[in-house]
């Protein structure tokens, strides 16, 4: 069996929940951008080999990356344009990949996905997967359920593919040793560290100065606007308390599940699977099939027997197991035997296209559908959350006629029964996180001409804000004597940062001429400081400053010079001494830590290469 057959078969359902929820948030945050989903503009902008990227593959794919980037940057705000050129990038290696694997007919089908999504309980009726549950869901989140089981599909095959390189990645004993000793390598050296303050002295102020610099930078020295805000902020959460439902309700809700309940039949199948090849024919494969029933007959039981002798390495160290079936998920030839089976009953040998098959019927499952008593509070909080959202967004269309009508905004709470949130003057930074929306703070600090009605904001696809600006402040150009003492700081740190700096690069001049350290020690009157056994972990100087200690050639230990500026402004000139050979002795347990992290390295860059080979391999077209 191929890697990727076999990692097909071991996909956990982390992997398949990250997935369908990954397209879920992609989805939900792509509703809007640039139009191109809510108006059915669904053109092709790039080809890649067979493979066609659409405008709505690109604006999922820019959502999902401003949604990545957020969780990261939470307080940075990314261009469209910026997003759209990254999003390109993404899809064109995505595509580059699905379309080598659809070359290479490693593309998965339709019974493989839903095998897969099996264990998410959205998709689940009676404990079993169902297709119309599946289909339900989809349009749920604004999907045609064949585009949505398309975006699976592929999400999935990268996924194996990515896994199945890692998994074909692996650190040789030689590699790991050698990079367990670079890590480990110690280095001595010697240097003098000038404080920042040093070179302060001598530096006088003048006056003209300060105010040259002040009026050729009059906007840095101001007084930033300031707004008081009133403000209501809305979502269907906050509106679930207002709702009830009755009894009734729930009872025709259930009625409805028991109508749409799929009470087909199921049934749970394992095989022990082997391979025909050059060194086993069809034949012989057939013979050892019997030689297992016959061990099976005996007394031999069919999980050892699938550990023992079954090839389908994606299945065995499950006991074989297939998943269960509708009567359609498996090969054809697997389903007409079934038909025939009891629960517990062998079947086979079962020839396919490369390989003989003895089955098991494990279990036949009838489903039985929910009491009402076990499904009322799940129909209760589906209920409350549907009307929750029909009554947000009635609320919503009530707003639009408030804002116009309404005295102010307190009068809109009082009408919507819902808290009015007031703040003091702030700055835009201070601003609640629920009002710092581009659109929103594009209308406070540019558009607001003091005299508006309350504004309504949507600032999600189910959440909203009511703003009335209750006071502005404009921006206040502060004056030369509020802001001295700043200008004469800032003026104090560019004039010493030069001196520092112009001082370095005289000291390594020197230093690479015919000074020694040490008499430059002597002339700046400052002690040579040591340090031996440097680690790359050391917190001795700054990463940057370490990490260039560790790149000096070992064969220029006791002549070489490097300078650096500390972040507290102090001068640092130093000597590389001698470089001592790092040593294993790590523990087992660290050694497969650290084996790991080569391996995953190693990985990356491997992915890498790979990616830019199938690109630089493929008719890549931009077409907009």
């Amino acid at each position: 069996m191929s890697g990727i057959q076999s990692i097909r078969n071991g996909l956990t359902g982390n992997i398949t929940k990250i997935i369908v929820v990954a397209i879920i948030i992609t989805f939900i945050g792509s509703v809007g951008w640039a139009g191109f989903l809510s108006q059915g503009n669904v053109n092709v902008i790039a080809k890649v080999g067979s493979k066609d990227i659409t405008t709505t593959d690109l604006s999922l794919e820019a959502s999902n990356q401003q949604f990545t980037l957020s969780q990261r940057f939470p307080d940075e705000e990314f261009e469209e344009e910026l997003l759209f050129n990254l999003s390109k990038e993404v899809l064109i290696g995505k595509f580059s990949v699905l379309d080598f694997l659809d070359r290479k007919d490693l593309s998965l089908n339709e019974a493989f996905i839903y095998k897969q999504l099996s264990s998410e309980e959205q998709f689940l009726e009676g404990g079993l997967f169902s297709k119309n549950r599946f289909d339900s869901y989809a349009r749920s989140i604004g999907y045609i359920p064949a585009d949505y089981l398309k975006r699976i599909e592929e999400d999935f095959s990268m996924s194996i593919w990515n896994q199945s390189l890692i998994k074909s990645s692996f650190v040789t004993e030689k590699e790991l040793d050698s990079s367990i000793k670079l890590a480990n390598q110690e280095r001595d050296i010697s240097f003098l560290r000038i404080p920042f303050k040093s070179f302060q002295e001598n530096i006088s102020i003048n006056q003209e100065d300060l105010e040259e610099i002040y009026n050729n930078n009059l906007s840095d020295y101001v007084n930033p606007e300031q707004v008081k805000v009133s403000y209501i902020e809305l979502n269907p959460q906050k509106l679930e308390e207002l709702i009830e439902i009755s009894p009734e309700e729930i009872n025709l809700e259930y009625q409805d599940y028991l109508n749409e309940f799929d009470s087909a039949i199921r049934k749970s199948v394992s095989h022990i699977m082997l391979n025909i090849s050059d060194s086993r024919d069809l034949d012989a494969a057939r013979k050892e099939i019997e030689v297992i029933k016959s061990r099976l007959t005996e007394g031999d039981s069919f999980e050892s027997l699938v550990l023992e002798l079954s090839e389908d390495e994606g299945t065995k160290d499950n006991q074989g197991s297939l998943g269960v079936t509708d009567g359609t998920l498996l090969p054809p030839e697997f389903e007409a035997a079934l038909q025939t089976m009891d629960e517990g009953e062998y079947y086979g040998p079962i020839e396919l296209l490369s390989s003989v098959h003895l089955i098991k019927l494990d279990e036949i499952i009838k489903p039985e559908p929910e009491t009402l008593e076990s499904k009322t509070q799940n129909i209760r909080e589906n209920l409350i959350s549907a009307k929750a959202e029909g009554m947000y967004i009635e609320l919503l269309d009530r707003i639009s006629n408030l804002t116009f009508s309404a005295e102010d905004i307190e009068q809109i709470g009082q009408e919507i029964s819902q808290n009015v949130l007031s703040t003091e003057y702030l700055y835009e930074e201070e601003l609640p996180d629920v009002l710092k929306g581009s659109s929103i703070k594009e209308y406070i600090f540019q558009e607001y001409g003091g005299d508006e009605y309350p504004e309504l904001f949507e600032t999600s696809q189910l959440s909203a804000v009511v703003l009335e600006v209750k006071g502005f402040n404009d921006e206040v150009q502060l004056s030369f004597d509020e802001v001295k003492s700043t200008i004469e700081d800032t003026y104090l740190n560019l004039e010493t940062q030069k001196k520092v700096n112009n001082f370095l690069d005289d000291a390594i001049t020197s230093l690479r001429a015919d000074t020694t350290l040490e008499e430059l020690s002597v002339s700046q009157k400052i002690n040579i400081e040591s340090y031996n056994k440097l680690k790359r972990d050391s917190s001795l100087f700054p990463l940057d400053v370490i990490n260039t200690i560790f790149s000096l050639a070992r064969s220029k230990a006791g002549e070489v010079y490097e300078t650096a500026v500390l972040q507290n402004g102090d001068a640092l000139i130093y000597r590389l001494d001698a470089v001592k050979e790092g040593s294993d002795g790590l523990n087992e347990e660290t050694r497969q830590e650290f084996e790991n992290l080569l391996s995953q390295q190693k990985t990356i860059a491997e992915l890498s290469d790979l990616q830019q080979n199938l690109e630089e391999n493929i008719s890549i077209e931009i077409l907009n």
